[in-house]
């Protein structure tokens, strides 16, 4: 099957989530979006950081429909024969430089489940570098 490049995926991920992010006003130094597969459906999360300051909810709006679309694509295009796709992708902006990065995460994505419980810390461990 012929798939898009990830890189190609991710930078268009990106540059919905900065058109996400301008439209609805946030000045921001980083961005973080956290797609969890781990309950069969998507969740989508996403955090603005300021430097020096604790990060402020900010998930997609605008975009959110287009930007979970290419979601799904990125996880179907880094799909390894015979295994399981990935559980969770992080994916992080930073102003500074126009640093774009993912990690994909394949065991273990308890790290990144978000409840009451656990939304300031993983916050905190998505903030980009």
């Amino acid at each position: 099957m012929n798939h898009p490049d990830r890189d190609t995926l991710v930078r268009g991920i990106g540059e919905l989530l900065l058109r996400d992010i301008a439209t609805a006003g946030h000045d921001l130094d980083g961005y973080a979006l956290i797609a969890d597969y781990s309950d069969a459906a998507r969740r989508i999360s996403g955090f603005g950081y300021r430097d020096g300051q604790p990060p402020v909810a900010a998930t997609p709006r605008t975009e959110a429909d287009t930007i979970g679309a290419r979601l799904d694509e990125l996880r179907e295009a880094t799909r390894l024969e015979s295994e399981a796709p990935w559980t969770v992708c992080v994916i992080q902006l930073k102003r500074a430089g126009g640093r774009l990065h993912a990690d994909f995460v394949y065991e273990d994505a308890s790290r990144w489940r978000i409840t009451p419980d656990t939304l300031d810390a993983v916050a905190e461990q998505a903030r980009p570098a």
